[in-house]
């Protein structure tokens, strides 16, 4: 069960009367009801009928929402318990259980739209275990629509447009992506440096600073995400991939990125190992999942991102952004499983099921991470 306190109406009706020492025969009278009446409102035991909220708001001299108790929108801390709970549950229960509870919440909370935008995540990250995928990616595109339709917030609007292109890719409509996303890369404007230059101007140096650090990190994790679909592209051009998988494995070292975002290296790991086995080299393709392996073993859970000595002012920030971002977290249990299945799911890797270095790697990662496999 998720707990939102909704309504609070026999708390709030309680605390007033006593803040203004009246007693419940007095309000009975008032409104026109028995004292006992009344004391069921206080115990939540029953509602008082809905002609009466006026009467009752006027006489604490209270708005009827402000009576009601009534929370339209969550916290930030809200929204993050919440989800943290939908998706431990969707490790435990049947996708259609948890959904049913997704959209009770939703009912109750359809106006508070950074939470309607990270359900929109949360049914993203977990579709593939519905028994209807499409309709729940159509589910997404619903929630993001609203959130751009109503919110009027510059920053979830951006954010629901990319999580509907993540909707559409996953439902086979490349055109529907390049019509929201445009088909050719636009020009970056460099707001973050004017952003920051503003700060410094009114004298917010600490600000200023932070803004550009954490513009710096998030351009070196965008480099590092387009270097790593650049080798995806670039199958005829071994030098090029070569090359490139180099230059990402020095940036890799320099700014000790297995420690800062492991996800992002994990990814590129996997793609090399990809690319180095659709082109026969099988070799260096183990080289690549050997390295896969060893930092998925150095994974903490719960995860939890930080900054380091150089990106030191990255941490608040990453706190903060976690709660509501795109990459909002799966249960714990279901990141494990993924890092094994992710490389025994890959046809690409049928090549290297002979060799006994591949085994044992994928064994070995899966006691380590205590996750059940199949060679």
């Amino acid at each position: 069960m998720i707990e939102t306190e909704h309504f609070q109406f026999s708390t709030m009706f309680a605390d007033r009367r006593k803040e203004l020492k009246v007693t419940q025969e007095q309000i009975a009278e008032y409104v026109g009801v028995s004292r006992a009446a009344v004391s069921k409102w206080e115990k939540g035991q029953s509602y008082p009928d809905i002609t009466l909220l006026p009467k009752l708001a006027t006489y604490f001299n209270i708005s009827i929402d402000t009576l009601l108790g009534y929370k339209p929108q969550l916290t930030k801390e809200q929204i993050s318990r919440i989800y943290s709970q939908l998706a431990q549950q969707f490790s435990q229960k049947a996708f259609d259980q948890v959904e049913k509870s997704i959209e009770e919440l939703l009912s109750e909370y359809y106006s508070c739209f950074p939470f309607v935008l990270k359900i929109a995540q949360l049914y993203l990250n977990y579709f593939p275990k519905s028994t209807d995928q499409h309709s729940i990616l159509e589910r997404v595109l619903q929630l993001c629509s609203r959130v751009k339709t109503l919110s009027g917030d510059f920053a979830l609007v951006n954010e629901a447009t990319m999580l509907e292109a993540l909707a559409y890719l996953q439902l086979g409509k490349p055109e529907e992506v390049l019509a929201l996303l445009g088909k050719d890369v636009q020009i970056q404007f460099g707001a973050d440096h004017l952003i920051s230059t503003a700060h410094t101007m009114l004298g917010n140096s600490e600000k200023a600073k932070e803004i550009i650090q954490i513009s710096y990190y998030q351009n070196l994790m965008q480099l590092i995400s387009n270097a790593t679909e650049a080798i995806m592209l670039e199958l005829s051009n071994a030098d090029y991939i070569d090359e490139t998988i180099y230059k990402v494995q020095e940036l890799i070292r320099l700014f000790d990125l297995e420690n800062l975002n492991f996800n992002a290296v994990l990814i590129f790991y996997y793609r090399a190992a990809t690319i180095y086995t659709m082109k026969g080299q099988f070799e260096q393709a183990i080289v690549m999942l050997q390295s896969y392996v060893k930092l998925c073993k150095k994974i903490q859970f719960p995860i939890k991102l930080r900054g380091n000595s150089y990106f030191y002012l990255l941490s608040q920030w990453i706190e903060n952004t976690s709660q509501l971002s795109s990459e909002a977290p799966r249960d714990e249990q279901s990141i494990k499983r993924d890092l094994v299945h992710t490389i025994v799911q890959n046809p690409a890797f049928d090549s290297l099921i002979e060799q006994s270095s591949y085994k044992a790697m994928i064994r070995n990662l899966a006691d380590h991470l205590k996750v059940e496999v199949n060679l």
